[in-house]
Order: C-alpha cells, then sequence, then structure tokens
C-alpha cells in the first residue's frame, strides 16, 4: 500500500444511524479516517449550526477514536458569494460556527467550495468575473482570519463551475492570501472536461509544482462521460488512472490526506487492497 493517509465520506456508507455504527461500518472496511458531513450523515443530529456544541463534538470525536477512525474534515459547504447578502452572512456565519468547533470533533481542516453568483448551484459564466473573484475573496479572507484564531484549517475546493474554477485561478487566491490557515483540496475531476479529461495527470503535476505546499487533501474520484458531462463513478470503473495519480501523490506528498471521494460502501473492499 502507498505512504499516503486513504479518508472516506461518511455519507458514501449506508444503513447507519449513530455515530458509533458508522465508525464501526468504517472499521470494518479499514477506513482510518473520515471526512465527515453532518448535514448529509446526521441530519437529525445537526440541521444548523446552533446545534453545535463541544458536547457534540466530544461525542463523535470519542465514537470514531474507539473505532480508531480519525475525524479529519469537517464539511461544511456554503455558497460563500450568494447573491442576497443577507444570506451570505448566515452562511458565512454558519461556516465560522463549524471553525469554532472544528477542534472538539477531533478535525483541524474544515471544508467547502466558493459558491456560485446565483441563488441556486449550477454552471453559469457569470462565476468567472473578475468581481465574483474578489467577492470570493473578501469570504475567504474572513473565514482564514477567523480560522487562524482558532487554529484551524479552511480548506477551500476548485471547481470547474465556480469562482475558482481553474489553476491560475488557484494561484492567484494564494498569492492574495498567505496564510496556513488557508489550504486547498484539490478534486482533478472538479477542474476537467470531456475536452480535457486525458490530461488529468499533467494538470495534478503542475498544481503540486506550484502549490504542493498549499495543498492540504486531495480527493479522489472517478468518472465516465455522458455526452459533455463529468459522471462520477465507484473507483476502478471509469476514466482515471487513479494509481498513476496516486503514485504522483505520494512522490509529492507523503501520507497526504487522500479521500476516496464517490466510491460507494459496497465497493470499497473491491478496491481498497489495490490501493
Amino acid at each position: 500500500m502507498r505512504k499516503l493517509m486513504y479518508a472516506m465520506r461518511g455519507h458514501d456508507f449506508q444503513d447507519y444511524t449513530t455515530p458509533e455504527s458508522l465508525a464501526q461500518k468504517m472499521a470494518m472496511k479499514k477506513i482510518n479516517a473520515v471526512q465527515l458531513a453532518l448535514a448529509y450523515s446526521f441530519s437529525d443530529i445537526a440541521t444548523d449550526d446552533k446545534k453545535l456544541s463541544p458536547g457534540l463534538g466530544y461525542t463523535f470525536q470519542q465514537a470514531f477514536q474507539k473505532e480508531h477512525v480519525l475525524i479529519s474534515i469537517l464539511s461544511c459547504y456554503i455558497n460563500m458569494i450568494h447573491p442576497d447578502k443577507q444570506i451570505r452572512e448566515q452562511l458565512l456565519q454558519r461556516f465560522e460556527s463549524y471553525i469554532r468547533y472544528a477542534s472538539f470533533f477531533g478535525a483541524k481542516i474544515v471544508a467547502t467550495e466558493t459558491g456560485n453568483v446565483l441563488p441556486v448551484i449550477q454552471y453559469t459564466e457569470k462565476n468567472f468575473t473578475d468581481e465574483a473573484f474578489e467577492t470570493m475573496i473578501s469570504s475567504v479572507l474572513r473565514l482564514v482570519q477567523y480560522a487562524e484564531k482558532q487554529n484551524i484549517c479552511v480548506g477551500i475546493e476548485p471547481g470547474i463551475n465556480h469562482p475558482l474554477h481553474s489553476i491560475e485561478k488557484i494561484v492567484r487566491l494564494l498569492d492574495k492570501i498567505h496564510s496556513p490557515s488557508l489550504g486547498i483540496i484539490l478534486d482533478p475531476t472538479n477542474l476537467i472536461t470531456s475536452d480535457n479529461y486525458n490530461q488529468q495527470y499533467e494538470m495534478v503535476k503542475q498544481c503540486l509544482e506550484l502549490f504542493s505546499e498549499r495543498i492540504v487533501a486531495f480527493h479522489i474520484k472517478d468518472f465516465i462521460i455522458k455526452g459533455d458531462k463529468i459522471v462520477p463513478v465507484n473507483l476502478g470503473q471509469g476514466l482515471m488512472d487513479y494509481k498513476a495519480l496516486l503514485d504522483l501523490i505520494e512522490a509529492y506528498k507523503p501520507y497526504c490526506l487522500t479521500v476516496l471521494e464517490e466510491t460507494k460502501e459496497a465497493h470499497i473492499s473491491s478496491i481498497y487492497s489495490d490501493l
């Protein structure tokens, strides 16, 4: 097995109702880290940030620690550039709550994408304007400055449908915000299209050469192409040359946190031994 720290998303598992039962299912699959999205995995427990507390965090941390599973990332995906400034403020406050309580869960990274200039997340070239980028910078800077006080890392995930949609824009973001509390969660599949998917290796290598020290985690998400759309599938069932990418990541970032995203529970055993 490569020298990488593999993780799974909690909501890629099924049929669990408590932190204990999810931790047990992950341990049975020999998964030792989780990216935990409370809104997806435990919506009855944490439907909003007002339900977060040290006790909730400790309960989750203890349940997963008992099974030797690390809560490596808390997911709090928000539209940080929502066009309604009142809603945007509520979302930013929600993310700040996750930053404030992350350490109680045992997590040091809180993850999000950069959002959409429209109220609903969908593709629009309006996301690619300088105005959208500067609005994003303002939101990211606010979150990072708050995270610095809490000794937490804000993990930003680029995506082709968002203001942070290219390698050039990632570099611009990192040039503008010099902080150890800002990290990139790199998901190669989020940056490719049906036209350039064969360049996935070269793209990841370029990112590693340009800003490897700012990458805090990877998402490895296999895909197929339907029409002009990229559609996620279980690892090993699509067009991703994941073995080559994992070799590359290991060479630049040994033991880096690598989340096997969109690979469902039933498929884990067949692929995990091949990593």
